[in-house]
């Protein structure tokens, strides 16, 4: 009976233990794995501030633009959140990051790290090992601000205006080609004027690109100036929102020059040009989507002809 229980007990007691190590097992890895995933996070969002730091050269000050190459060792994605209504007057944008961990595999993105002061276009994700970025200034009669634009992809412009071509290449570009023959474009194709087997379509207003759309599969925005450029590489909901924070920010900044006047005029300066400006910003306020943008550029030709006439009598406001 006692060599009965013996021989009971002994698989038992193997089967507690087979049972309990697994189990600590399991506890040991879900551990060492979430300690692993908390401490990528913690370098994926320091490496979110980092890019968001390598975006401060970028500047363009009196420059027409200026670019640069931001290299990682694996497969890596940048996140771009955007919300044109929170963080008032300006909005809110933010930058997260990640990168392939196992095959194919990406890791859990790190935090979003706030864009302050900064208009950064791109596509909701961007994916690579290599991301281009650079700047044009944006101007509505003074300069508002620099449109910063990330990418990765190869692009081909297909029948692209001179002025787009020596932009391009003044930015140095590398990942940009141009060509008159879409049979030979490689990577995402670009069309100007054009919709015959095109990725993206640009089109300009009909006598040049100083203003014109952008169409991508269903979508369409437009553009004038230099944001020809986001509205190529971005997302329409980047670019929406962005355009919508841009105006927010032309309208705190049009407050200054308000005030600006009002001194200029006390030197015996004078000129239409205030109410000019206070139009433009109520188009700005009331701007529902970039299809609106068109008549503001109009408006702010007259504004900037305007202080340009004053200007000759050392009465410009900028």
């Amino acid at each position: 009976m006692k060599n009965q229980k013996k021989a009971v007990a002994l698989p038992f007691n193997w089967i507690f233990a087979i049972i309990a190590g697994s189990v600590i097992l399991f506890l040991a890895i879900y551990g060492t794995t979430k300690i692993i995933g908390t401490g990528q996070k913690a370098v994926y969002t320091e490496t979110s501030a980092k890019i968001l730091s390598l975006l401060d050269p970028l500047e363009t000050g009196l420059a027409s633009g200026n670019s640069e190459v931001i290299n990682f060792k694996k497969q890596s994605r940048i996140y771009l959140g955007c919300n044109s209504l929170s963080n008032k007057p300006f909005g809110k944008q933010t930058i997260s990051f990640s990168e392939q961990t196992f095959g194919e595999e990406f890791g859990e993105k790190g935090g979003g790290i706030n864009i302050k002061n900064k208009y950064v276009f791109a596509e909701d994700i961007v994916e690579g090992k290599k991301f281009y970025v650079f700047s044009k200034a944006f101007f509505m009669g003074f300069k508002v601000s620099d449109l910063i634009v990330i990418n990765s992809n190869n692009y081909c412009f297909y029948q692209a205006p001179n002025e787009i071509k020596d932009d391009i290449e003044g930015l140095n570009l590398k990942n940009i080609n141009f060509s008159e023959d879409i049979r030979d474009c490689e990577g995402v194709k670009v069309c100007f004027g054009s919709s015959n087997n095109c990725d993206i379509m640009v089109f300009g207003d009909g006598i040049s690109y100083d203003s014109g759309k952008v169409i991508k599969g269903d979508e369409e925005v437009y553009y004038t100036g230099d944001l020809i450029y986001p509205a190529i590489f971005s997302s329409s909901k980047i670019y929406e929102c962005n355009i919508q924070r841009l105006m927010n920010k032309f309208n705190e900044l049009s407050l200054v020059y308000l005030d600006k006047i009002k001194i200029i005029q006390s030197k015996g300066c004078d000129s239409n040009i205030e109410a000019n400006l206070m139009l433009m910003m109520d188009s700005a306020k009331s701007l529902k989507s970039s299809k609106d943008l068109i008549e503001l550029s109009y408006q702010a030709e007259i504004v900037e002809s305007i202080n340009s006439n004053a200007g000759a009598n050392n009465c410009g406001l900028w």
